[in-house]
């Protein structure tokens, strides 16, 4: 759903002067593709984030399907799924032919492990847990292994076999698209480092021509110009996290909600009344932008197209709304929003007033 002449953007990619100019840097190096850029990207990213065995790629997506080839997902496993996610965390485990298990959420939209418990089988090979919108969901001690999606959360994570991260145009620091892939096992982080290009040791000093090919890979590296914008970007992620924190702390003490990035209520806490339709059109008509961000997956023809028995989902499915939380606002824009929800809601309860 749309409406014309938003002014505040639900989404804003942020860009700063130094991120720029380092890719126009980038560019005029005589090596633009997969070089020591990368290799700085991947150094930074790991002190930065206290994790291990990084290896930056060209998406986030990329770094899933790594991890999917990793564990060696086939035909007939099962992978549960949160069923509240991006296509892109179960879009590439249907192509591996495997049958996805979608999870009901908790009441922040995140994967609710009690409904994870019940769903493991001895054909469960793995989970993978969505960390959304600037919040870590904790994983529990589990006999199957754990695949952290993080691409809405830079952070680090623990319990998770492999840690998929992405710098896509909305996230905190982008590289207009990137991902990395982290790795708890080292055998993992060598077999990913050659998956990531064709199969190929780009670090033999052999000749290319002389290297062998012992398994098949992809064409997933990062390039030097994107991994130059990250390096300047890791330069300002706290500063970067603790301005939406700010705004998340406004939003919290004008209106409530759950938090997170972009910020994250349910209209029936604040409104009474679950019509989020109308309260969005309010804001749209104030040049506000909001949004619903991810459709439930079990409603796409590829995974059955059939709304699941999955209480909480079903519950919150037309309760959420996620408003405007990034970068590119001040705190001004945050109390600008909740006048205009404070506005709609004293209508709504002096006209149950009136009727009462």
């Amino acid at each position: 759903m749309s409406f014309m002449f938003t002014k505040i953007y639900l989404f804003s990619p942020f860009i700063n002067e130094e991120a720029r100019l380092a890719a126009y840097n980038a560019l005029g190096k005589r090596i633009i593709g997969q070089g020591e850029k990368v290799l700085k990207f991947e150094k930074l990213l790991g002190q930065k984030l206290k994790i291990k065995n990084v290896l930056a790629v060209n998406s986030g997506t990329s770094a899933l399907e790594l991890a999917y080839h990793l564990l060696g997902l086939k035909k007939g496993d099962e992978v549960i799924v949160p069923v509240f996610t991006c296509s892109a965390t179960a879009v590439p485990l249907k192509r591996h032919g495997v049958k996805v298990v979608f999870a009901d959420i908790n009441n922040e939209l995140l994967l609710d492990w009690d409904d994870v418990k019940k769903k493991i089988t001895s054909r469960t090979k793995a989970i993978v847990n969505v960390h959304l919108f600037g919040k870590y969901n904790k994983a529990p001690r589990l006999p199957v292994p754990i695949i952290g999606d993080a691409a809405q959360y830079l952070g680090k994570t623990s319990g998770e076999r492999f840690t998929a991260y992405s710098f896509q145009a909305t996230k905190i620091i982008t590289t207009v698209d990137g991902g990395a892939l982290a790795c708890e096992r080292k055998s993992d982080y060598k077999r990913a480092k050659l998956l990531r290009w064709y199969g190929l040791d780009r670090e033999t000093k052999k000749e290319q021509t002389d290297v062998d090919i012992k398994e098949a890979g992809y064409k997933y590296h990062m390039n030097d110009v994107t991994a130059s914008m990250g390096i300047a970007g890791l330069k300002s992620l706290d500063r970067l996290k603790k301005e939406r924190a700010k705004l998340q702390k406004r939003y919290k003490e004008l209106i409530g909600g759950l938090g997170g990035s972009p910020y994250l209520i349910r209209v029936s806490d604040i409104t009474n009344v679950s019509d989020r339709e109308k309260i969005r059109k309010k804001l749209a008509l104030k040049g506000i932008e909001t949004g619903l961000v991810h459709r439930r997956n079990d409603l796409h023809t590829i995974f059955g197209g059939k709304r699941l028995n999955l209480p909480n989902m079903n519950r919150l499915e037309k309760n959420y709304l996620f408003l405007p939380c990034h970068n590119n606002m001040t705190l001004k824009d945050v109390d600008y929003i909740c006048k205009i929800i404070k506005k709609y809601v004293d209508k709504i309860k002096f006209r149950v007033r009136q009727r009462t």
